[in-house]
């Protein structure tokens, strides 16, 4: 089965801010560029019957109007047009499958313009989608025709035996270069691997797939051959009407599947509000970080977006950050809040901290995923950190990330031990440890960050409390969040 491009969506997985964008439209525009070549090769090699070319060309059209998205939300789509692509390389040639490829990729662009697609979403434009599918369906008709010409296969011949190895192969590297085009794009966009990508959207499918164009492709050749147009008719309808059938149950499951991510959404809200209860009281635990797991988490969220990472790690790296000192409530209050320098013993017994955290977020089945980044937020880049001593890549890359967003809150706020530091000392402070207590990357990230959003946005989390909440006792003779954090920026 045929598949095709959708949509451009551009993150990625690694730990460099990198301008994806140009490795998409570099990849794009050389598949498009191979397949006009192939293109060219098809108008100068027509095959002699022109009325069979024709014929192929409307049913790949029809079959396409029948595609249906692999699964709800995809990047990619699915229909029988390949199957009348094989069988028009079987019954015509080469050239003949080229361009009823073609004319499947620019039937793609009606159909996906036609649909409604979420505003949040970023798409390719027409243009860059017709042009980026028909150049894949050419290319892989071009690689699967020479393949079907070397292993022996003759155009016409599916009454011979000796043309079903050829047959096979055929349709093996016809949707194995489409799979294997399709999924570079993808993971380009998406920064997924491309082994996951196989995994998830195209293990599955394979079997069912080469069946389909061996199978469908050599019936309908051998149909063409033997009873023309009409036993093609007759062949092809039941499966495009199977197909089409698919395509309204999907579209009628849609608003159930809106219903059931509208519903888990509301229950993803619950649970940030509980994690930002949660964290507001552990910083309450120490007067003069109380409301630090707030900016710790937004200035790890402008890192991560920055990055260009996804979503979902978004989403997990602010939760992390939330709760990422949630092991302080096992160590002794008179250490917490101690105003002077700790003891020896004292820094020890502190640094269990990131220990009992993973330990108590360990518990919990819908944080266990945050475990990693809580125990290894005070690891160093050159080794030196705490608990484990990892070194570089070693250290996830959320706790990486978390590492420079704590560190730089808490040399911009207040402590028992100092008043807070400007925000340009502490600019000059995260480049100095950079590669050595810090991700280069990542530091780079923030510096991108504060050249973005300003020195404004980095803020003294204790003057910040301060100002947002008043005192409830008008008696206390001294506010709960005060102490040291009047002191400006």
């Amino acid at each position: 089965m045929q598949t095709t491009i959708t949509s451009s969506q551009s993150v990625a997985h690694k730990a460099r801010p990198v301008d994806r964008s140009r490795s998409i439209l570099a990849y794009t525009s050389l598949i498009t560029l191979a397949g006009l070549t192939a293109v060219a090769y098809s108008l100068k090699h027509l095959p002699v019957d022109r009325t069979g070319l024709l014929i192929f060309v409307v049913l790949a059209v029809i079959a396409e109007f029948t595609s249906t998205e692999r699964f709800i939300h995809s990047h990619s789509r699915i229909s029988v047009s390949s199957i009348v692509v094989v069988a028009s390389i079987l019954a015509l040639g080469t050239s003949a499958g080229i361009l009823t490829y073609v004319a499947s990729g620019l039937a793609t662009g009606i159909t996906t313009s036609l649909e409604k697609v979420d505003k949040k979403q970023k798409r390719a434009s027409l243009f860059r989608r017709i042009s980026f599918n028909t150049g894949m369906w050419a290319v892989t008709a071009l690689v699967a025709g020479s393949a079907y010409a070397l292993a022996g296969g003759i155009p016409g011949s599916m009454l011979r035996l000796q043309t079903i190895p050829a047959l096979s192969l055929l349709a093996i590297v016809e949707w194995l270069v489409n799979a294997l085009i399709l999924m570079g794009v993808i993971s380009l966009q998406t920064g997924q691997s491309l082994a996951d990508l196989w995994k998830r959207d195209y293990a599955w499918e394979a079997p069912v797939s080469l069946l389909g164009g061996i199978i469908g492709g050599s019936i309908l050749a051998l149909t063409y051959e033997t009873t023309g147009i009409l036993g093609i008719l007759v062949f092809l309808l039941p499966i495009l009407a199977i197909g089409y059938s698919f395509r309204i149950y999907k579209n009628n499951m849609k608003e159930y599947v809106d219903n059931l991510e509208t519903l888990n959404q509301e229950l993803q809200d619950v649970n940030i509000d509980l994690l930002h209860t949660l964290s507001g009281v552990i910083d309450a635990y120490d007067m003069y970080t109380y409301g630090h797991s707030r900016q710790v988490a937004m200035y790890s969220q402008a890192i991560a977006e920055k990055l260009g990472l996804p979503q979902d790690f978004q989403a997990m790296l602010m939760k992390a950050a939330l709760v990422h000192d949630i092991g302080k409530v096992g160590i002794n209050d008179s250490i917490i809040s101690k105003e002077g320098r700790l003891t020896d013993q004292e820094y020890k017994i502190i640094k269990r901290h990131t220990i009992i955290g993973a330990e108590i977020v360990g518990r919990m089945k819908g944080l266990k995923d945050l475990v990693p980044l809580i125990r290894s937020h005070h690891e160093r880049w050159d080794g030196r950190g705490y608990p484990d001593g990892l070194v570089k890549e070693e250290i996830p890359l959320g706790a990486r990330i978390l590492a420079v967003a704590d560190t730089l809150d808490v040399i911009i706020s207040d402590r028992p031990y100092r008043s807070t530091r400007s925000f340009r000392e502490a600019r000059e402070e995260m480049v100095r440890c950079s590669g050595l207590q810090f991700d280069p990357s990542v530091v780079d990230a923030l510096m991108a960050v504060a050249e973005d959003k300003g020195p404004s946005f980095f803020r003294n989390s204790a003057a910040t409390v301060d100002n947002a909440q008043p005192m409830r006792d008008a008696s206390a003779t001294i506010p709960r969040f005060l102490k040291k954090s009047m002191t400006s920026n």
